[in-house]
């Protein structure tokens, strides 16, 4: 038994909570371990902002697409690449500070790894997570709401709380483990084919048993890149000091 991988091999995105809030030690415990993540370099780019006023959490509610569990979760968090504090190192050394897209990829890195971290570590208390994406749709408005300064980056959300029991929520299936391990070479177009129609039928057969016949992954999936996503963030992250090039 490993209660580590039984952790993260039951995780679900939660989008019914209870109300109840989630206590500031287990906040701050969850932080402390996620911290421990990897980092690159050590620079540990990333921060997270706890929204708890509730207009606000109305509002970003609303914002991320009509997502009521922003507003209702126990607790609800901002997830920053953040090099502010490198930035501000730099100037306070009277060095010069240089991005570029590395360092902006670098820090989106760091904090991706910080946030499954986190969203681990409240699995492993019971609690249920989800993550936001929808908060980059209108990150301009976002950010006023928030004022977020230079150098600090949203990525995404996170809803922690209670799950609520009175709503079922299961477990996705994922890729097989052959689809994704790969040996020293990237298998070819037919091989990378095959393990998705395999996948293919898992996912219509999860589908099947939730009343909804006849859908897959691959629908599902050039639906969603058959136009271009959210064309404002380049130039908002560019507006908040992000070097992209």
């Amino acid at each position: 038994m490993n209660e580590i991988l039984d952790v993260m091999s039951a995780h679900r995105s939660v989008r019914a909570f209870l109300s109840d809030p989630v206590p500031d030690g287990d906040i701050g415990r969850a932080v402390a371990a996620a911290r421990r993540a990897a980092t690159s370099s050590w620079i540990q780019a990333y921060s997270l902002l706890q929204i708890t006023e509730v207009e606000r959490r109305e509002q970003l509610a609303d914002w991320t697409g009509g997502q009521p569990q922003v507003s209702q979760a126990g607790a609800f968090f901002v997830l920053n690449a953040d090099v502010r504090r490198h930035r501000l190192v730099a100037q306070h050394l009277q060095k010069p500070y240089v991005g570029n897209f590395e360092t902006f990829l670098v820090a989106v890195i760091d904090a991706t790894l910080f946030a499954q971290n986190l969203a681990l570590a409240f699995e492993s208390m019971g609690y249920g997570v989800c993550f936001i994406g929808g908060l980059r749709t209108r990150l301009p408005e976002v950010d006023a709401l928030l004022e977020l300064p230079d150098d600090v980056w949203p990525l995404f959300g996170i809803c922690v709380g209670t799950p609520d029991p009175a709503v079922e929520t299961t477990t996705r299936p994922r890729m097989p483990v052959d689809a994704i391990w790969m040996t020293d070479r990237y298998p070819d177009d037919g091989s990378v084919l095959d393990s998705i129609a395999r996948f293919d039928d898992e996912a219509a057969e999860h589908y099947a048993a939730r009343g909804l016949e006849g859908r897959n992954w691959s629908g599902g999936l050039w639906r969603k890149f058959a136009t271009p996503l959210r064309e404002h963030l380049f130039e908002y992250y560019s507006s908040k000091g992000a070097e992209l090039r």
